[in-house]
């Protein structure tokens, strides 16, 4: 937990709003496809020689194609999951921290389009399920995020690289002031394959149990972590980090029943075969 902190009642939506939300196309197992990033069969490097130990040795990997989230789940994505599963007596409700957080279920109405925070790995993995989704294998989150030339963070090798007349492409500690933001609130931080804010707002939880080692013997093709563990491995770093654990690589273990304000989570599902499609 402690490597996590570098660098420093019960109020529905009205039934409207959840009605429009089922109409348009939030429902179970749907997402639009303007919501998903296709993420092409092939290999690519994961992990660093030159950075913290737990990231060595870098590695190639080769996976099948799959979709991933373009943006971390929101709060008003989260919302009819935990209306379904019980509401305010659901095990999977959201931690609330008050303040300039917000309180749950207000949220959801409040600030829509922000990442849900306060869920634990076993909440997040149960609404992918919801959405007949799961969550992305780390090796998964790693390549939808630094493409295939090993980059440090999604938009390059600079962290304060010029793109588009801009150079704050990520929500970090100490270029937000400290707060959480929206999704997509940094367009040019974009990765190769068009997914938002994979640097930066909230680390996400990945489907990996996490082992300081496993990339000393990881499988080569479509790995999926250690068989057993007691952490989960999150990625991304967020608005309480620095730029060097908001890099592509960076790979931390978190207690997967833990909620904080800090780790988030997106969605990913496999990419049917060609002759599939």
């Amino acid at each position: 937990m402690n490597d996590l902190y570098q660098n420093r009642s019960k109020r529905t939506l009205p039934a409207l709003c959840l009605l429009l939300y089922v109409m348009f196309g939030n429902t179970p197992g749907v997402l639009a496809a303007s919501d998903l990033c296709l993420i092409p069969a092939g290999i690519f490097t994961m992990g660093s020689d030159e950075e913290l130990p737990n990231e060595a040795p870098a590695h190639t990997i080769y996976l099948d194609a799959y979709y991933i989230g373009k943006t971390e789940v929101t709060n008003a994505e989260y919302y009819p999951f935990w209306v379904e599963n019980g509401g305010a007596s659901s095990e999977h409700t959201p931690i609330s921290y008050g303040d300039a957080f917000g309180t749950w279920p207000d949220l959801a109405k409040s600030k829509p389009d922000y990442p849900v925070i306060g869920v634990s790995w076993h909440s997040a993995a149960a609404y992918a399920a919801w959405r007949g989704m799961r969550l992305p294998t780390e090796a998964e989150w790693e390549k939808a995020a630094r493409g295939t030339n090993g980059r440090q963070w999604p938009w390059g090798n600079t962290f304060r690289r010029r793109i588009k007349g801009k150079t704050t492409h990520a929500n970090i500690w100490n270029q937000s002031g400290g707060r959480l933001q929206p999704v997509a609130s940094y367009p040019t931080g974009a990765s190769p394959y068009g997914p938002q804010d994979m640097a930066g707002n909230v680390w996400e939880w990945v489907a990996d149990w996490y082992s300081e080692t496993f990339y000393h013997h990881s499988p080569d093709r479509n790995p999926k972590g250690p068989v057993v563990g007691s952490r989960r491995v999150v990625k991304g770093g967020s608005w309480l980090n620095g730029e060097m654990l908001a890099r592509c690589s960076t790979r931390i273990g978190q207690y997967p029943e833990i909620g904080t304000s800090f780790i988030g989570f997106r969605l990913a599902k496999d990419a049917a075969p060609l002759h599939e499609k």
